[in-house]
C-alpha cells in the first residue's frame, strides 16, 4: 500500500510542477509501425505540435499512409520501412539523414511502436510464430536504435519504446506474444542504463488492452482459427475439439475487453517525446481498479497468478444460461 501511494503521489507532483515540454523547433521524430493504431495516430499529433515526422511505414501506398499525406503537414514524410530487415532500416537512416540536413533540423526521438501478434498455446504454435513476434517486436527496437543512436547522440534526445505490460507479467494462451515483450522490456530497461551518461532519455510505453489491429476481434479470431486449423493432428487429438472450441471462445471474449479509449495510449507516447522530464515508464490505464487488478496480478507469487488466469479461463469460457421467453 505504501509502495502505491507513494508512486501515485509522485505522479501527482511530477505532473503538477515538472510538466514543461521541449520546443518543436528544429526537432524531429521517427515512428515506426505508422499504417495504423498508436503509430498512425502519434505522427498525426506530433506533427500538428509542429515536430516533422518521419512516419515508417510498411506500406507505404495503403491507406494508412495516403491518410497521412492528406491530413498531415508538408512537414511529414513517409518512409517504406521493415524493421526486420537491415537493409530497410538503414535505407530509412539515410534518408533521415538526407532530409535533416536539408531543413536543419535534428532527430529529438525515435519511438519504436510497430508490433504484431501471432500464435496461440505454445503446445500448437510454430516455432516460426515464436520467429516473427522476436523479429518484429524484440529485434525490431533493437534494430532501429542501433541505426539512429549515432543522430541521437548529437542532440542528446530520446528512444521510445512502445513494449506492453504483457512485458512485465506472464499470461497463457499468447506466449509467442509475451515472449517478444519480455525481451523488448529487458532491452529497453538495459539501453536506459546504458544510454544515461550520453543524455539520452530511454522510455518505456507500456499499454494495457486498447482496441488496434492487434486486438481487432475480426482479425484476431481469424488468426487463432488459422493458429488452430493450422494445428498438427497428434496435438489436436490430445486436447480435443472442446478443447480449441473453448479456447477460441475464450480469446474472442478477452478481447472485446479492449478500450477504443486510444487517445490515452497516445496521449502518454505524446508525453514521453514532448516532455523536457519523462517518466521511465509509462503505463496507460482505463482506470484505477483495472491498474489495481494488475498490480495485484504482477506482484502476486506465481502460484496465485496460476489460480488466477485458471478462474478467468474458466469465467469467460464458461457457458452462459439462455435466456427465458
Amino acid at each position: 500500500m505504501f509502495f502505491l501511494f507513494y508512486a501515485y503521489t509522485f505522479e501527482f507532483v511530477k505532473k503538477r510542477f515538472l510538466n514543461d515540454t521541449v520546443d518543436t523547433y528544429e526537432k524531429a521524430v521517427f515512428i515506426t509501425g505508422c499504417d495504423s493504431g498508436f503509430g498512425h495516430r502519434l505522427a498525426k499529433r506530433l506533427d500538428a505540435k509542429g515536430f516533422q515526422v518521419f512516419a515508417g511505414c510498411q506500406f507505404p501506398s495503403n491507406t494508412g499512409a495516403s491518410e497521412l499525406r492528406k491530413w498531415c503537414s508538408e512537414r511529414l514524410r513517409i518512409i517504406e520501412l521493415d524493421v526486420t530487415k537491415d537493409e530497410s532500416v538503414n535505407k530509412a537512416e539515410q534518408f533521415v539523414q538526407d532530409e535533416l540536413r536539408t531543413s536543419g533540423r535534428k532527430l529529438w526521438a525515435i519511438v519504436n511502436n510497430a508490433g504484431i501478434h501471432k500464435g496461440i498455446i505454445i503446445d500448437a504454435s510454430k516455432v516460426e510464430d515464436f520467429e516473427d513476434c522476436i523479429k518484429v517486436n524484440s529485434l525490431g527496437p533493437l534494430r532501429v536504435t542501433k541505426a539512429f543512436l549515432p543522430l541521437l547522440k548529437k542532440s542528446k534526445g530520446r528512444v521510445v519504446n512502445v513494449t506492453s505490460v504483457a512485458g512485465r507479467m506472464p499470461v497463457s494462451s499468447i506466449a509467442p506474444y509475451i515472449v517478444s515483450k519480455y525481451a523488448a522490456v529487458a532491452f529497453n530497461d538495459c539501453l536506459r542504463q546504458e544510454m544515461s551518461m550520453w543524455g539520452i532519455s530511454v522510455v518505456s510505453v507500456e499499454p494495457e488492452l486498447f482496441q488496434t489491429q492487434l486486438t481487432n476481434l475480426e482479425k484476431a479470431t481469424e488468426r487463432i482459427n488459422h493458429s488452430i486449423s493450422a494445428t498438427p493432428n497428434s496435438i489436436s487429438t490430445e486436447y480435443g475439439k472442446e478443447y480449441f472450441e473453448r479456447f477460441s471462445k475464450s480469446m474472442a471474449t478477452f478481447l472485446k475487453y479492449a478500450s477504443p479509449k486510444v487517445g490515452i495510449v497516445v496521449n502518454d507516447l505524446e508525453a514521453a517525446v514532448s516532455l523536457k522530464y519523462p517518466d521511465n515508464h509509462y503505463r496507460p490505464r482505463r482506470s484505477l481498479f483495472y491498474r489495481f487488478i494488475l498490480v495485484f496480478y504482477i506482484m502476486s507469487p506465481s502460484r496465485i497468478q496460476d489460480i488466477i488466469v485458471k478462474i478467468g479461463m474458466f469465467l469467460v469460457s464458461a457457458p452462459k444460461p439462455s435466456k427465458s421467453h
